[in-house]
């Protein structure tokens, strides 16, 4: 039966007291790196617009609570072509090299944005929500990717968004598919070595990539490998032989130019000690020698001011949020629903794990934001969407007369159209009872 837009459950509460600390932690980040001259201004000037963003975000996951998740969800195809349209005027900027007034104007040479007024909006953002919705909706009563040609079918229309998104570029966003997409077929049914035989066929499309990639892209990549001291000197010592890894000049300027980032970043949290410099003291807090700081490297200046037990906090919070989403989607019977708990689940700990992989130096670098603390506004405001999705799905359950999801085994084909049946019909007596409390 489906609960009030505020009658959480055990689940949806721990999920908001873990986003809570979260925003708190970022809102005070953010607070420390405005009110200190930074580019010619001296306020928290962005901490302002970063509460009006969580203000903004918290009602729209409050209507996403009012909704409903299966209402959103019978749209997702028509939310993922929209998130799709979005994307081409990014597209054709870029090929044609133009800004079109001003409104995909780039940034630092990508073309991620439409800048509307008053408000930058990010495509690839939109697109994370949409796509786990429509997946969901495609893989909730079928099993014919349990074969490998069915497979091929959800892998290929990953394709485009995934294809629309490197364009721009935008590594980081699209790294998030491929997780979302092998979590929720594994969830479906897939099986594990069709999926290990797609992968390794994906696998094999990195060497020829590689040399067709531009250079900053390799920088970033290389520039975690040339962290090793022995492997800079085995460059600069035989260049001829590491060619195709870097020059002899990117390994003698590897920290002042592709390792400067990281190297300020290992050195703000290691700076911390257990329990950091204090909020709004330490070096890194106030002088800007960290870039982005307040953004994809946020994460670097909570354990400069917090140290080892900060992080730890805040690596707490997200593990609540993953285990409450798993406990959601174990005990959701109701396919659309187990769906998308686990594909929101792997959204959030993909980023989680991308961000913090960077910022310590495991991971390329690759714009990653660190989600409910990280300054910005497309991202935020998508992750509210997502976790609001993801506790109503723990309130909002329908009554279903049929066997559980996925058991292909012991179902045939008949038994899935009638499961379907069952689940509309169950959902329209959910709605009918919560329209007759409501009278």
């Amino acid at each position: 039966m489906r609960r009030g837009t505020l009658q959480l459950t055990q689940p949806g509460w721990a999920i908001l007291g873990s986003i809570v600390v979260l925003v708190g932690t970022g809102l005070a980040c953010i607070y420390v790196t405005d009110t200190h001259y930074v580019r010619g201004h001296d306020g928290p000037a962005n901490a302002v617009k970063q509460g009006v963003r969580v203000a903004v975000g918290a009602l729209l996951g409050l209507a996403v609570l009012r909704i409903g998740y299966q209402r959103i969800a019978r749209y997702a195809y028509v939310l993922l072509f929209a998130a799709l349209a979005l994307l081409v005027p990014l597209l054709l900027a870029k090929l044609f090299h133009t800004d079109f007034g001003g409104l995909t104007a780039p940034r630092n040479g990508a073309y991620r944005w439409l800048h509307l007024p008053g408000f930058p909006l990010q495509p690839s953002e939109l697109m994370k929500v949409a796509y786990v919705l429509a997946l969901a909706w495609y893989l909730r009563f079928r099993k014919n990717y349990r074969g490998l040609g069915g497979l091929m079918i959800p892998v290929t229309l990953s394709a485009v968004p995934l294809g629309l998104i490197l364009m721009e570029p935008d590594l980081g966003t699209a790294l998030l598919i491929l997780p979302v997409l092998f979590a929720m077929l594994l969830m479906a049914g897939a099986k594990v070595r069709h999926l290990l035989l797609v992968i390794l066929i994906g696998s094999s499309a990195a060497p020829p990539a590689w040399g067709v990639i531009k250079g900053y892209q390799r920088a970033r990549v290389t520039a975690v490998l040339l962290q090793s001291d022995g492997l800079r000197q085995a460059v600069i010592e035989s260049p001829e032989k590491y060619g195709w890894l870097a020059s002899k000049r990117q390994a003698i300027e590897w920290a002042a130019s592709s390792g400067y980032q990281l190297v300020h970043s290992k050195n703000a949290m290691g700076s911390g000690g257990w329990i950091g410099n204090g909020w709004g003291r330490g070096t890194y807090a106030t002088h800007p020698l960290l870039p982005d700081r307040h953004n994809d490297f946020v994460f670097s200046l909570i354990g400069h001011q917090w140290g080892l037990l900060g992080c730890l906090v805040v690596i707490a919070c997200y593990v609540v949020i993953v285990l409450a989403g798993v406990w959601i989607a174990a005990s959701t019977v109701e396919p659309v629903g187990r769906l998308l708990a686990v594909g929101i689940v792997a959204l959030i700990a993909a980023q989680v794990v991308i961000n913090l992989g960077m910022t310590v130096g495991l991971l390329p670098i690759t714009g990653m934001t660190l989600p409910f603390v990280s300054y910005g506004g497309s991202s935020l405001l998508t992750n509210f969407v997502a976790v609001a999705l993801l506790i109503g799905v723990s309130q909002d359950r329908p009554y279903l007369l049929a066997v559980r999801p996925f058991e292909y085994s012991k179902v045939d084909r008949g038994a899935l159209r009638q499961a379907n049946r069952e689940w509309v019909a169950g959902a329209a007596l959910t709605r009918a009872r919560d329209e007759a409390r409501s009278d």
